[in-house]
């Protein structure tokens, strides 16, 4: 499905007969969006507007990480924007055609950051900086700030886990933590390479993006992605630490467990071998098996002795 406007003219929508002759004009701000490319689309694009093959296979192949390509008369760019599913983190491929007087965007499905692009362009109604550049930079930043609700969620459940794994450690708490150190791993893996693609529009010149314009913009969305990173970098130290604190935990709650059963094997192997002792084949005891206060005096005996050890063992810490 394509969605096509022009931004100078009001909004204008343009149907996929009259894109051609739209296109032609060269001028203004014409932005294309195109869902779920199908032949017909890969059609569009490799004809009117001329779009390398390759670029138009990473637009239908939507497992690439974020890049920027330059080609004559235009570059291509994928990001990837997250989505919240809960506290898990869903990341989509959002490929964008950037010329001199057009903008073509291509997703899979339904993209929030495209209807939020929208809604903050509609505000500056038929402003001169609605340009194929300012358009990029808005794309830009709603993408950029999709991360931040993930990262808000991501602290809270780590501290969380982290007071868990402190009070009780259990599985479930370390099988959250590999989920959580995985959704980090993923999430450096689109951060960073889209720290590249500002940097090289940041610090490139582009005959079609007016630089003087637009550079503070684009500074401002990489100072962003540049404490994102730092914010994950930190939350994936801080998920390690959890980590080796719930090994930690369990092991100390181990040794405590061995400690107890070791003074209840010395217990009872004492109380075997004075019980034991009167097992054994012997005409004469002490005391003797005939005397009335012998059972009562042997139970003490065992009392005694065992009370002494548990002393001797509390004063040892032992348990």
């Amino acid at each position: 499905m394509i969605t096509t406007v022009r931004l100078d003219d009001g909004w204008r929508s343009i149907s996929t007969e009259d894109l051609p002759h739209e296109f032609e004009k060269a001028e203004g701000t014409l932005w294309i969006d195109i869902i779920g490319p199908d032949d017909a689309d890969a059609a569009i694009m490799r004809d009117v507007f001329g779009f390398h093959p390759l670029a138009i296979e990473d637009t239908r192949n939507q497992r690439q990480r974020p890049k920027l390509e330059e080609y004559a008369g235009y570059v291509f760019l994928i990001l990837n924007p997250v989505q919240q599913n809960g506290i898990d983190a869903i990341f989509n491929e959002l490929d964008v055609f950037l010329g001199s007087s057009f903008v073509v965007t291509v997703r899979n499905t339904d993209e929030p950051v495209i209807d939020e692009t929208r809604r903050r362009l509609e505000r500056l109604g038929t402003s001169p900086e609605l340009t194929p550049g300012f358009l990029l930079y808005t794309l830009l930043d709603a993408t950029v700030d999709t991360y931040f609700p993930l990262l808000d969620a991501l602290e809270e459940e780590i501290e969380t886990l982290g007071n868990s794994v402190l009070a009780a450690p259990q599985q479930e708490s370390l099988n959250r933590l590999f989920q959580l150190k995985n959704t980090l791993i993923d999430l450096w893996r689109a951060v960073w390479p889209q720290r590249e693609i500002l940097s090289s529009l940041t610090h490139h010149t582009y005959p079609f993006i007016d630089q003087n314009a637009l550079r503070p913009y684009l500074r401002d969305v990489s100072d962003h992605l540049l404490w994102i990173a730092d914010m994950v970098t930190t939350f994936r130290d801080t998920l390690t630490g959890v980590i080796d604190l719930y090994m930690s935990a369990v092991s100390n709650r181990l040794n405590v467990v061995v400690n107890r059963l070791t003074i209840f094997t010395v217990l009872i192997g004492i109380l075997t071998v004075i019980s034991g002792f009167y097992g054994m084949n012997f005409d004469d005891t002490w005391p003797p098996f005939g005397v009335g206060w012998g059972v009562p005096f042997v139970v003490g005996m065992m009392i005694l002795i065992t009370g002494t050890l548990l002393v001797i063992f509390r004063r040892l810490r032992w348990f």
